[in-house]
């Protein structure tokens, strides 16, 4: 065996995963959901250094890291599931107020 495919073959340190578990928790509450590989790929906001080719190398697949992700940072996504509702609501009820006004403003 070659030193090259000993180097490839190196599974990631636990270290190595649980920061990029916390970085990618932090980037999945800032942006409010958990983007799919594509979109991860396309977005300008993602963080710096972490492209998807990382995330295969050190959790083997997109999926894997985002098991991972939700079991080791819990508390800090439940903040994420939290916000949910309350945009929904807020967009409810501006609804409602658009309902209730007719074509020129002024209540019905």
């Amino acid at each position: 065996m070659k030193a090259e495919d000993r180097q490839r073959k190196k599974m990631a340190t636990s270290k190595q995963k649980k920061n990029l578990a916390m970085t990618m928790a932090t980037y999945f509450v800032d942006r409010g959901s958990i983007p799919t590989p594509k979109e991860f790929n396309l977005c300008p906001k993602r963080p710096r250094l972490i492209k998807l080719i990382t995330i295969r190398k050190i959790f083997g697949s997109w999926s894997a890291m985002e098991k991972y992700t939700r079991s080791f940072c819990a508390n800090e996504l439940k903040a994420m599931n939290q916000e949910k509702p309350n945009a929904l609501e807020a967009l409810k009820a501006k609804a409602a107020e658009a309902e209730t006004e007719g074509a020129n403003g002024e209540n019905i």
